[in-house]
């Protein structure tokens, strides 16, 4: 939530976030980028103060791309969500990610290759795309 990204649904033990609305940030990658890296030093520190039977296990995917946001479902039930490919990517990514790791599409990482430091991975062959999809692991800023 300090990076103000939008919490759009729990998945069983995943969350669905997205930056850059319903209120514009030219830095929403670099604000997702921390984010994650903030949930991935909370759980560390979590993990100091719990008995490893607690210890949680995550990872994150992160693409960049458009997506159609709005409200979707029927007259009884109405959610404002974001759907479409880049939604998909990003899920698809985030499935591949390791315990504790940051994935990031090559397109996001595009846009903030300046500013973190990463690891390559090896592409992924993600389901729906006929392309293999390049990512990279988030270390760290710079």
């Amino acid at each position: 939530l300090s990076e103000e990204g939008t919490i759009d649904k729990f998945l069983g033990d995943a969350i669905m976030a997205w930056f850059n609305a319903p209120i514009p940030q030219a830095d929403h990658v670099q604000r997702a980028v921390r984010a994650a890296l903030k949930i991935r030093q909370a759980v560390q520190a979590l993990h100091h103060e719990l008995p490893p039977i607690f210890h949680l296990s995550f990872g994150v995917g992160m693409h960049f791309g458009e997506a159609v946001l709005g409200l979707v479902g029927t007259e009884k039930h109405m959610e404002y969500t974001a759907i479409g490919d880049s939604v998909n990517t990003a899920k698809r990514i985030q499935e591949d990610a390791a315990e504790g790791q940051i994935l990031i599409s090559a397109e996001a990482y595009a846009q903030v290759a300046n500013e973190i430091v990463v690891r390559p991975v090896a592409a992924l062959h993600a389901k729906g795309k006929r392309e293999p999809v390049h990512v990279y692991e988030v270390v760290d800023f710079k």
